[in-house]
């Protein structure tokens, strides 16, 4: 299977959600070559250094991230010249360069495909009411503040959760701003769910906007952690490429990037 072969799987598989078969502006190849044959694809949330030396050593010349591969400055028009040189950005393209690989992005394209469904299968929420896509909430029975975080860390495998809220609060009904969406540039999202009838948040990644947003709304919030909230369906995805592609080697590589220190 060619690279672009892959790419033609994604596109097909976007198809069968709904979602049009072209892949977003922030998709496809962003390094190496098209027309490459894998010979063994990595899926990682993100192409770091580690995740790529692992598609090395593990014979995978194709790497699958559903985040971004280059920094750069919110808001800039594409990599600038200069940037390739960040030192981030240095390191990630000369092991790629070292290894032979091929960097391939799946953003909200795998967010329809895989990533918001099971973060909501992992919580065991089911029959979300109202809306489609990603513009839904999902009703719970009345559970208290403190017995979802106990929800969440038990499901999600987390030792401690960041949150906001009254413990004792009382919650009805979910809303999920998975991966990043928890974020003060995604407050709209939040905001959304709160027409739709949300009255508490388990999210991906949120920070102290993001937070405070909720706090100020009277919504209790829960965060996972946005790797975390996304690595299910990354997995998933992983194994359904396995399924369809039998003689493909398939590895995945989700080890989180930083650690909590006592």
């Amino acid at each position: 299977m060619k690279v672009s072969d892959f790419a033609r799987y994604v596109s097909d598989r976007k198809q069968a959600t709904g979602g049009g078969t072209a892949l977003n502006q922030d998709e496809g190849v962003l390094y190496g070559d098209a027309n490459a044959e894998a010979r063994g694809v990595l899926f990682c949330w993100m192409a770091t250094v580690d995740a790529l030396e692992r598609a090395a050593t593990e014979g995978c010349n194709l790497v699958v991230c559903h985040e971004m591969f280059y920094f750069c400055p919110i808001g800039s028009a594409g990599l600038q010249p200069q940037q390739p040189a960040w030192r981030p950005n240095y390191r990630r393209l000369a092991v790629c360069g070292r290894a032979g690989l091929t960097v391939f992005r799946a953003h909200g394209t795998l967010d329809r495909i895989t990533i918001y469904d099971a973060f909501a299968e992992r919580l065991g929420l089911k029959n979300p009411n109202p809306g489609t896509g990603w513009d839904k909430v999902f009703p719970i029975p009345p559970t208290s503040v403190r017995d979802l975080v106990a929800r969440v860390r038990q499901t999600m495998g987390l030792k401690q959760v960041r949150m906001v809220g009254d413990l004792d609060q009382r919650v009805t009904c979910l809303g999920l701003p998975w991966g990043g969406l928890g974020l003060d540039s995604n407050v709209g999202y939040m905001q959304r769910l709160l027409e739709l009838g949300a009255d508490g948040f388990i999210a991906g990644e949120t920070d102290e906007y993001g937070l405070t947003f909720a706090s100020d709304a009277g919504v209790p919030l829960i965060e996972t952690g946005h790797a975390a909230s996304e690595n299910i369906g990354l997995e998933l995805f992983a194994q359904q490429v396995q399924r369809d592609f039998p003689g493909l080697k398939v590895a995945t590589f989700t080890r989180p990037t930083f650690v909590y220190a006592e």
